[in-house]
Order: structure tokens, then C-alpha cells, then sequence
């Protein structure tokens, strides 16, 4: 895919390698390449190879050829991978990893359950988390790990608490 990245459309790019649903995650990507661009040109270096943009296990991945020697750009990187490692694939909402059907997915509530609806529809004994962290941060109508809801509304998600459930 080195030959699919153009550093004269940097979002487009990042798009086609994370694909067009994943918002959250393209804008933190097309960020840091416009930082690692703008560096470039300053420090009068070639553009670096991207090997590969993916998402693994839920974390962002980003492979890049001859960065080694430029701490700046490593930086950028880390830093990008980490924002993502706290935002929602999807929307850039606040998140953490999710487990659905044994495949790993960073999103939100909104986007877990809209995630596990369309896994659920194609294979009927999938189910959201089914190794719990702590039943502390797990709602207990969902599945859902993360942000829960308390008080009133019991120990459940914020889409479960507005879908009623």
C-alpha cells in the first residue's frame, strides 16, 4: 500500500487505509501526517514511506519506512497512537476496547452497540465483552465496557439508559 498514500491528500489517503467510517481515527492520522509534512519540509527531508495504517486488536497501527533516525516524527507517531488508544474508531468520542463477537473494536457506547446489532445479525450467539474486566465499568444489560451510568438509572450504559433497556 506505500504506493497508495499522497502526501498531497493526506485525509484521503489516511481514508483509504482506515476506510471513510472511521472518522475518529482518520482525523487523528491526517493530523500527525500534516505535522510530519510540514516537518519535512522545514527540515528539507523526503517524505516517509507508510508501509501500512490499520487497526489491531483494537489499537492503532502505523508502519512506517526510515523514521528510526528522526525522533520528531517518532513522537508524532506515539503521540497519534495514543490519542487514538483513548478514542472512538468511528467518532473520536472518549473510548476503550471492546470485544465484540472475538473481534476487537476501540468505540464508544453509541458505536459498540450499533457495532454488536450488525455482528449480532449475521452470527445470533455473539455478544458484547464476554471476558469482564470489572464488573465495576460493565453494564449489566449490555455487556458494554467503559463510561457506565450510576444512580437512578442502575449500572448500565449510556446507550442503554436512553434506549430504556
Amino acid at each position: 500500500m506505500t504506493e497508495g498514500f499522497d502526501y498531497d491528500d493526506i485525509r484521503g489517503s489516511v481514508e483509504k487505509h482506515l476506510g471513510e467510517d472511521n472518522v475518529g481515527w482518520v482525523q487523528i492520522v491526517t493530523e500527525c501526517f500534516e505535522n510530519i509534512k510540514l516537518h519535512c519540509d522545514k527540515v528539507e527531508k523526503s517524505y516517509p514511506t507508510v508501509g501500512q495504517i490499520k487497526q489491531k486488536y483494537g489499537s492503532l497501527r502505523i508502519h512506517l519506512d526510515g523514521v528510526r533516525e528522526d525522533p520528531f516524527i517518532q513522537s508524532i507517531l506515539r503521540e497519534a497512537v495514543q490519542k487514538a488508544d483513548r478514542s472512538c474508531e468511528r467518532c473520536g468520542n472518549a473510548s476503550v476496547i471492546q470485544c465484540i463477537g472475538y473481534r476487537y473494536a476501540n468505540l464508544c457506547c453509541w458505536h459498540a452497540h450499533e457495532a454488536a446489532a450488525e455482528r449480532m445479525a449475521n452470527f445470533p450467539t455473539v455478544s458484547l465483552n464476554t471476558r469482564v474486566r470489572s464488573e465495576a465499568l460493565q453494564c449489566r444489560s449490555c455487556g458494554y465496557f467503559g463510561q457506565i451510568s450510576w444512580g437512578v438509572s442502575g449500572h448500565r450504559c449510556p446507550a442503554c439508559v436512553s434506549k430504556g433497556w
